[in-house]
């Protein structure tokens, strides 16, 4: 049985990458790694770091059922977990755990926002979006000191 090692942030943007990967015909065993949106800094004014846990986990608990629930017909069995800390040492854990895992990165990526990295080596690519940003700013300013 395949493992694979899935890192999710939207449902809908994962359960259409997960269709893509898991073969119908062979069941997968899929780890998925909720990572779940970061709240304001200044969020610990109002709630207590244990409030924040339980509704991270709760938020990826909710977010995984929604996935599973389109893949357990097909006999695919899932695993659930909540991304505490840096990507990284998440990716370490689990490919201790899960022997010959496949790391799958199904977050939904945003505006100008470059995504953490998942393994060790790699590179944080900015988005298209950032990068055209950064061409239209500049072509502003050269228009700007052409006039």
């Amino acid at each position: 049985m395949e493992t694979l090692i899935v890192y999710i942030n939207d449902s809908e943007y994962a359960r259409n990458q997960l269709a893509t990967m898991i073969n119908s015909r062979q069941p997968t065993k899929c780890v998925l790694v909720g990572c779940p949106p970061k709240l304001n800094r200044h969020i610990s004014k109002w709630i207590s770091g244990g409030a924040r846990k339980k509704w991270q986990t709760q938020w990826a608990d909710n977010t995984c059922t929604e996935i599973s629930k389109s893949f357990i017909p097909e006999g695919h069995q899932f695993v659930n977990r909540v991304a505490f800390g840096p990507l990284i040492n998440v990716t370490k854990q689990l490919q201790g755990e899960f022997l010959g895992a496949r790391v799958l990165d199904a977050r939904r990526p945003k505006l100008a926002h470059t995504p953490e990295p998942l393994v060790e080596g790699q590179q944080a690519q900015p988005d298209m979006a950032t990068r055209a940003m950064g061409v239209a700013a500049t072509t502003a300013i050269l228009a700007l000191a052409a006039d």
